[in-house]
């Protein structure tokens, strides 16, 4: 597959309107993208919006990155009540998906979606979104621009994902007594929102008022303690009446940790991802690089230095990808999960026979 960069929708419309090929557009939240643009166009375009997009060794607030893709994407309308029945998931292998990341609906449509694929499907991706963090319409087709949506695009290539967050445990465990969804609501039986303060308040020496909570809590997120050990994040982007709102959903009775990062980490995880996601007996195509926005706010002008840990790795592979509202992959068979503040490489290669 081959991918572009342009720094406008109508620099995109002049070189490849006319073409009758397949699109996926990853549009960083500035760009003055209007979907009536490009309903009318011979191109079909499929694609998302994202709070930046990622190409080769940069980031961006502003432009679109273009892939050409052999397959047609699959929309789905309504992840609240998904339905596959008219679909070919089910023999897809490979798969590239992208939900509406501040849906309160994405856990359920990925329980879903595994439920649906073949067991040796191999699929990443990430929440679709604006840094206002209000939700619109974000996913789109040729046709319309939808939220609480999902868009699904089978990869003619064999994945390899890795999957890594490089965030520190700081205090725990406690338990998520009370929950709804992605509201955090009850932390051993108090306020959430109250313990979460406590703690991050003694180690940060920062109080929280009414208007620096996310400035404080990127640094801090909560990571789920699954039965295998593991570590899911999960991003506090909001408090209110002493809840904390999630981007994920928090399971009742969830054993939780607060979480607290260092650059060097974070940096080194995604390098880790990198390695994971690189077999020795495959011919790498391209690379996906899917990281959480929260991660470029923390990071700030060390983020160049992640994209930089897997640019090194990889060479002159072509490098693409979006900072998400949330990181999707199956790193088993057993699930899909969705993450937070964590990268994830997905490596599009074919192998050598």
């Amino acid at each position: 597959m081959k991918s572009y960069y342009f720094a406008t929708i109508n620099e995109f419309i002049d070189k490849f309107g006319d073409k009758e090929c397949i699109y996926l557009l990853l549009i960083a939240e500035n760009c003055q993208f209007s979907h009536t643009k490009i309903a009318s166009l011979k191109a079909k375009c499929y694609g998302a919006i994202f709070p930046e997009i990622i190409y080769e060794k940069e980031h961006f607030k502003n432009g679109i990155v273009v892939t050409e893709l052999e397959l047609e994407p699959i929309l789905i309308y309504n992840i609240e009540a998904p339905n596959f029945s008219n679909t070919n998931i089910a023999d897809i292998k490979s798969m590239l998906v992208f939900v509406d990341g501040l849906s309160a609906y994405i856990d359920s449509f990925l329980f879903s979606l595994f439920e649906s694929i073949d067991e040796d499907c191999v699929l990443f991706g990430g929440g679709a979104g604006k840094l206002t963090l209000k939700q619109e319409k974000v996913i789109f087709s040729p046709n319309e621009i939808v939220q609480d949506a999902a868009l699904m695009i089978a990869l003619p290539y064999s994945v390899n994902v890795g999957v890594n967050h490089g965030w520190e445990f700081l205090k725990g465990p406690f338990v998520a007594t009370s929950t709804d969804k992605n509201i955090l609501k009850k932390i051993d039986y108090e306020d959430a929102f109250d313990v979460y303060k406590a703690v991050v308040e003694k180690d940060s020496g920062v109080v929280f008022d009414n208007k620096n909570f996310f400035e404080i809590s990127k640094s801090y997120p909560l990571g789920i303690v699954t039965m295998e050990g593991e570590v899911i994040v999960r991003d506090p982007i909001l408090t209110k009446d002493g809840e904390l709102i999630l981007v994920g959903v928090m399971p009742q009775n969830s054993v939780i940790n607060i979480l607290k990062g260092e650059k060097s980490n974070l940096i080194e995880a995604a390098s880790h991802a990198t390695d994971s996601a690189i077999k020795s007996d495959c011919d790498l195509d391209m690379v996906f690089m899917i990281d959480c926005i929260s991660r470029v706010l923390f990071l700030e002008d060390a983020f160049k230095e992640e994209i930089g840990s897997i640019k090194k790795k990889i060479g002159s592979v072509s490098l693409v990808g979006a900072l998400t509202l949330g990181e999707i992959a199956n790193n088993s068979k057993e699930y899909i999960d969705f993450y937070n503040k964590t990268c994830v490489v997905g490596a599009l290669c074919s192998f050598n026979n």
